[in-house]
């Protein structure tokens, strides 16, 4: 049927034709068909006439009148050059100051300037007098205008209005038709400018069809992505169906398709999936998505972004750790690895930002990666302060060379296109120098980037039977069959959205778009009844839920005969989950056994390597022998584990300064707390760069009160003086040498000595130190290892919630919280059995899973993944 109309359509045309189109997508489809019509009629050479969207016939009017002028004409701003206008104009005015959004409240000052250049009202209209936004932006409006007067500057919004003068005045010749196809309606300034071609004698035709689809139905289903499901088993049907899979066979209009592209992509991918393989080239699959995204979101030029922003004073690692994983960066495949592990180590030491001469101070394996950086900190030192947006535009290009942008391995065909547009952006960017005075590099970056995100693009797909649109872009396409989703009650029509800079009643009055629900309807209306005359098959579908919304079908539809999935042909359907699920079948093989350590294998983990076995066999073996950790995520300030250290080093310092406790006795307070003070500065000193001077105040304020409050209570025990601190300790236990670090060792009056083992969390209980598999073994093993002269072992617990100093010993050493027992011999002997047990089970390979206490073991653990604990 619509070869048919095409065929009608074209054949109207004459040599001096003009067809006009609302869109870029039906102009290219009527121009194909305009060739295939000249050769089918056996012609090997013809004159093709402008067959063009209407935005780009006035482009093209004002290049063919200006290249003929002989005097000077204004200067046609291009959309970025215009909306960086609007935005200076907004931030000079005095209001920018109450402004949250400038940006977009530039965007929508612009939008609302053009509809009143369409709609032919005049700024200086006392009706924007009547509210405060109104008045605002007609200021802005009259300051833009002065300036464009002013530079002999327009934008596209006049332009039909300018070349309307023109027509009448002859210096623009008049074709002998304009066909208008495809249009829902037509602004009145460019009403205007075709009335005066067909003044001037041209033909103006307004074509339309105006036969109904003969098969129209609607269905309702379940939620929106049982929609676009079912759309895409129709699709699929349909496609497999045809005998001729011919491009626009089959059109599946989405109408927020910009929101809903990543779902219908996904959708429609699983869908048509042969034989259980999935593909990231969609290329290759019979459907195509006609809704772009913006350059930003594409990863090849948020890398680009990146990298050039690589000159800031501070860069957060998780641009650190995108950059270090990066493909688009120079020698990314050959230093994959080490760069990996670079990234791994930052986030182990907690930096969540650093400038980029400490980063590459901070690593020197990844020789590439530092050349890198080291030449484009070399170029950009070189750099003034401000240059012309064209001038950074060529620095840009150096300093992303200089990175070895975008990467070594060769780019697909969608990166090599995303590239080549993005380049083509910085060369369009280099006619801002003419709207924008000089630009410091972050301002030159943030312009940058804006436009990146503004700018949208698709990447170029061969022609495909299945076509996935928006509404407007559907409007007479040739299809053979279609599917129009997302039709209820709450969508179509739309609720109306009135530009906030214009006011209410002139919108209305001018039944401006998205003025009124009644205009919304009508609208919408229209597109209903020409999507019916675009095809001879047609469905309409709607959610019954938006979540837990219930949703009704557009009143649009009423006069649609209802149907159902059983009248429907669908394409069998199992999603990949279900597959899987599907054709699952469960081996049990029982391995628990690792092999034996052999002489050769270095293990590190000295205590550890006792409390893993304990806690759980395989975690043992996992994280000592197969190194199985978990990434670390650093956290903003000090983590739980560097406070402990802090607390440590403090002690330690302050305890080399006093010695003993008769000496912590008799200090005055105010002495006390000055050597208190110092230890904690060089303490936190060590953790805490010295930039953050806020942060290292308030952590000093905190640990200078946990450390009075704890050398408060050690000033109430029995006499005592340090033997030891941080003593490093080399021995075996059973077969395994251990080397490890005791906190510290008091002596006490009799000369035996206290084992004293720090610890600034909560959950730290002597408990912890009994049983077969004991949560804490580290100070069982201090007291082994360390000779008769032990006379007790206890945890310093230094935790503003619990202050206590909590053990064991074997005679009475006068302090309540240390308990005394009379087995101790006995209690060493089982420890030494315990103890050498796990050795001995770690070291032939035990590994089985076997968590302590599921519900605390596996809390703690990041190998659920790896050992399928859930599974059992």
């Amino acid at each position: 049927m619509w070869n048919s109309r095409a065929h009608n359509l074209l054949n109207l045309m004459t040599a001096d034709t003009t067809l006009l189109t609302p869109n870029r997508r039906l102009a290219a489809t009527l121009l194909s068909e305009f060739n295939q019509l000249q050769m089918s009629q056996g012609k090997t050479s013809w004159q093709t006439p402008p067959i063009l969207p209407l935005p780009s016939w006035l482009q093209q009017l004002w290049n063919e009148w200006t290249a003929k002028e002989i005097t000077e004409t204004a200067l046609l701003l291009s959309p970025n050059q215009k909306s960086i206008l609007w935005e200076t104009v907004i931030r000079q005015s005095p209001l920018s100051d109450a402004l949250l959004q400038i940006s977009e409240t530039a965007k929508l000052a612009g939008a609302a300037y053009e509809l009143l250049q369409l709609w032919e009202v005049h700024i200086d209209d006392p009706i924007f007098s009547a509210t405060e936004d109104s008045q605002a932006f007609q200021e802005w409006a009259k300051q833009f205008k002065k300036i464009c007067r002013k530079n002999n500057w327009i934008d596209d919004s006049q332009l039909a209005s300018i070349l309307e003068k023109n027509v009448a005045s002859k210096k623009i010749k008049s074709p002998e038709k304009i066909i208008l196809a495809g249009f829902t309606e037509i602004v009145p300034q460019h009403l205007r400018l075709l009335h005066a071609f067909e003044q001037s004698g041209t033909e103006l035709i307004h074509y339309h069809n105006h036969v109904s689809a003969p098969f129209a139905k609607k269905i309702n289903l379940v939620n929106e992505e049982t929609e676009i499901e079912t759309m895409a088993r129709w699709a699929k049907a349909t496609y497999e169906a045809a005998p001729n899979k011919k491009p626009y066979l089959i059109g599946c209009v989405v109408p927020k398709l910009e929101t809903l592209r990543e779902s219908v992509l996904r959708i429609f991918s699983d869908v048509f999936s042969e034989n259980n393989t999935f593909t990231l080239d969609h290329t290759s699959l019979p459907f195509n998505i006609s809704a772009g995204k913006n350059l930003l979101s594409f990863p090849i030029v948020k890398t680009a972004i990146e990298l050039l922003k690589l000159g800031k004073n501070n860069i957060d690692l998780t641009v650190i750790s995108q950059i270090l994983k990066s493909p688009f960066l120079g020698e990314a495949e050959k230093e994959r690895v080490k760069r990996s592990h670079f990234e791994n180590r930052l986030k182990r030491e907690n930096i969540t930002s650093l400038s980029m001469k400490k980063l590459i101070s901070h690593h020197s394996s990844c020789s590439y990666f530092v050349k890198r950086i080291q030449q484009y900190l070399d170029y950009f030192s070189q750099l003034k302060k401000t240059y012309s947006m064209s001038e950074w535009m060529t620095h840009f290009v150096e300093l992303l060379t200089l990175l070895g942008w975008p990467g070594e391995r060769s780019l697909n065909s969608q990166e090599y296109q995303i590239t080549q547009r993005w380049l083509d952006l910085l060369l369009e960017c280099n006619s801002l120098d003419t709207v924008l005075e000089p630009q410091r590099f972050t301002q030159a970056i943030e312009w940058l980037t804006r436009l990146s995100a503004k700018t949208i693009f698709q990447p170029q797909s061969p022609e495909a039977p299945i076509q996935i649109l928006g509404v407007l872009e559907a409007i007479e396409l040739p299809f053979e069959k279609i599917w129009v989703m997302g039709l209820d009650d709450t969508n179509w029509p739309a609720a109306p959205r009135p530009n906030p800079f214009i006011p209410t009643s002139l919108q209305k009055m001018l039944n401006m778009p998205h003025a009124t629900s009644e205009r919304e309807l009508i609208y919408c209306e229209q597109l209903i009844k020409q999507l019916k005359q675009s095809t001879q098959h047609i469905i309409f579908s709607y959610p019954e839920k938006n979540e837990e919304v219930r949703l009704r079908p557009s009143v649009l539809l009423n006069d649609i005969e209802l149907t159902s999935l059983a009248e429907l042909s669908l394409s069998d359907f199992v999603s990949p989950a279900q597959k899987i699920f599907a054709t699952h079948q469960l081996d049990y093989f029982t391995d628990e056994m690792a092999p034996p350590i052999q002489t050769s294998e270095n293990i590190l983990g000295g205590t550890h390597i006792f409390k893993q076995q304990a806690a759980c066999p395989f975690k043992a073996f996992s994280e000592l022998r197969l190194h199985a950790r978990s990434i670390e995520t650093p956290t903003i300030g000090l983590r739980a584990i560097d406070r402990g250290n802090i607390v440590h080093t403090a002690l330690e310092l302050i305890w080399k300064t006093i010695q003993h406790s008769t000496t912590l006795l008799t200090l005055p307070e105010n002495e006390l707390r000055k050597i208190i003070r110092t230890c904690s500065e060089q303490a936190i000193a060590s953790m805490i760069d010295s930039s953050q001077q806020r942060y290292f105040s308030l952590e000093l304020e905190r640990l200078e009160k946990i450390l009075f409050d704890w050398l408060t209570l050690e000033s109430e025990r029995p006499g005592f003086k340090i033997a030891f601190q941080e003593h490093e300790i080399n021995t075996t236990i059973g077969p395994i040498p251990i080397t490890f670090r005791i906190d510290r060792i008091d002596e006490l009056q009799d000369g035996t000595w206290l084992i004293i083992d720090y610890k600034t969390g909560k959950n730290n209980k002597i408990k912890n130190w009994f049983g077969e598999r004991p949560d804490e073994p580290q100070l069982p093993l201090y007291c082994l290892v360390s000779g008769e002269n032990i006379a007790g072992i206890a945890f310093g617990k230094i935790h503003p919630d619990e202050m206590t100093l909590e053990g064991i010993s074997r005679d009475n050493m006068n302090i309540k919280s240390i308990k005394t027992i009379s087995e101790w011999k006995n209690q060493l002997h089982e420890w030494k059995v315990t103890l050498e047990k796990l050795g001995d089970d770690f070291l032939n390979g035990i590994a089985h899973v076997d968590p302590k206490e599921i519900n605390t073991t596996c809390n703690h653990c990041h190998l659920h993944t790896f050992c399928r604990i859930h599974e059992k």
